[in-house]
């Protein structure tokens, strides 16, 4: 087995989707945290983007790109489906993936008033990086200014369309996110888990474990609990790339199916 390195930090949606590929793949791998303020870990690269991987003294960069490279060397458990025609439908969606899912979260970095839920969050996502890469306490406790100002984020709020309001946005995201699931068993209607499902899965369920939400909402809606007791039997328990002692809460199968079933009773 080739010798392969992750280089992120786990709060990037773009390293846990390829943390979440890898695993998929079941390919042994090593993660090696980045401190997002100093990344000189990934100065080989010459450039300060994540994820980076790693296989064997070549490397790639840009989450797709490595996904497709990933495909061409390690076959097995396909990331584009089985043909050209599903290979296309998944690559369209790993742009709304991109474009709308994870750029809505960011926006919502980006814009929404500095309250002191937001800074729970940010410094909750502070402890998350220094857990791994050590911060200074002055750089933890400035972290929700950081996450205003940081300059990825601001770069992709250039693709924003201003005339579209943020909780359009959320409320858009959602309905499309639900159309592309179609009927299942996975997005895209497919039958086998696809990069999409990589990319979606530790993104829908990352705030929860690690406790900044307190609901997992997405388990309220039928489809979307189906969808993740689904993806459970492909992933380990901790799919997210950050310390177990990090995760607050689990997602045991038979306790989200107990949820949706009293959702069903109750109306």
């Amino acid at each position: 087995m080739a010798g392969i390195r992750l280089y992120g930090y786990s709060t990037s949606p773009f390293v846990r989707k390829l943390g979440c590929c890898l695993y998929y793949k079941q390919l042994p791998f090593e993660f090696v945290p980045v401190d997002p303020t100093n990344p000189e870990q990934i100065a080989f690269t010459r450039q300060s983007q994540v994820p980076v991987l790693q296989i064997d003294g070549e490397w790639r960069n840009d989450s797709t790109p490595i996904a497709l490279w990933l495909e061409k060397l390690f076959p097995g458990q396909p990331l584009f489906g089985r043909n050209e025609q599903e290979r296309t439908l998944i690559l369209g969606m790993d742009k709304w993936v991109t474009d709308s899912l994870i750029l809505s979260s960011f926006r919502f970095a980006h814009e929404t008033e500095m309250t002191a839920r937001f800074r729970q969050t940010a410094w909750r996502m502070a402890a998350i990086v220094s857990s791994q890469t050590p911060l200074p306490d002055e750089i933890r406790n400035a972290w929700p200014e950081i996450l205003k100002m940081a300059p990825f984020i601001k770069h992709m709020m250039c693709d924003i369309d201003r005339t579209e309001s943020l909780p359009d946005m959320q409320m858009r995201v959602g309905l499309e996110l639900l159309e592309h699931l179609k009927e299942g068993p996975f997005f895209g209607g497919l039958q086998q888990p696809s990069l999409v499902d990589l990319a979606i899965y530790p993104q829908l369920v990352f705030n929860y474990m690690v406790g900044t939400e307190q609901n997992l909402k997405i388990a309220q809606v039928p489809a979307l609990q189906q969808w993740l007791d689904n993806m459970r039997q492909y992933l380990p328990d901790n799919p997210l790339l950050v310390p177990d002692f990090m995760i607050v809460n689990h997602l045991p199968a038979e306790e989200l199916g107990a949820r949706s079933e009293q959702k069903v009773g109750s109306r």
